[in-house]
């Protein structure tokens, strides 16, 4: 049998144990693995919004521009803030089985490639309207209207428009690895990445 082969029945066999009559797991497994989930995605948009923070700052002081009177430590406290809300968001969309379905579900029997971008794009689209919602309340909730917050929202449609892109370009290397464990195993993958033994 050829590797392509043995990996998808590999994937087909992980599939067909996580199915309706398979055993749950006890409770206190799952909420680890969702608090381990939640925490590695949480840090790996710090380190995005962390790089794009830093790499913002540094181009307002080589312009010699201010930076609306606030210290770095304000735009970093802001990007935490913000990764932590929306790993938040992420689970939960995960725990919907977005782009799971249906379609999801057809370009998971194809190329990973198509699946990936498929799937970054969608839970990006997602995320940048929890983002938006989740500004516009804070808004509400400090008492403006919902007609003087959407213009300032990410810095206006542009600024919008490229968070929105961020987030996708942010997401490709997340669903990567999230398709390629799927494909190889959790503990082939980690085999590969970290040269840990592959229990037999």
């Amino acid at each position: 049998m050829s590797d392509a082969a043995a990996s998808h029945t590999t994937s087909q066999s992980a599939s067909a144990q996580k199915g309706p009559g398979a055993p749950k797991r006890p409770l206190a497994h799952r909420v680890v693995d969702e608090a381990r989930r939640y925490l590695a995605f949480a840090a790996y948009l710090v380190v995005v919004f962390g790089t794009l923070i830093l790499f913002s700052l540094n181009i307002y002081t080589r312009l010699d521009q201010e930076t609306q009177h606030y210290s770095s430590y304000h735009f970093y406290a802001l990007g935490l803030i913000n990764a932590l809300v929306l790993a938040k968001f992420m689970l939960v969309i995960e725990a919907t089985r977005l782009g799971s379905l249906s379609f999801g579900r057809r370009l998971q029997q194809g190329p990973l490639v198509y699946e990936i971008l498929y799937r970054a794009v969608l839970f990006a689209a997602v995320l940048t309207a929890a983002y938006v919602s989740e500004e516009v309340l804070v808004g509400v909730w400090h008492g403006r209207s919902v007609g003087e917050v959407l213009p300032d929202v990410a810095g206006g449609p542009r600024g919008l428009v490229t968070f929105a892109w961020v987030m996708v370009v942010a997401l490709i290397p997340y669903f990567s690895l999230r398709a390629i464990e799927r494909a190889l195993g959790e503990a082939k993958l980690r085999a590969l990445l970290l040269g840990t033994p592959v229990e037999t």
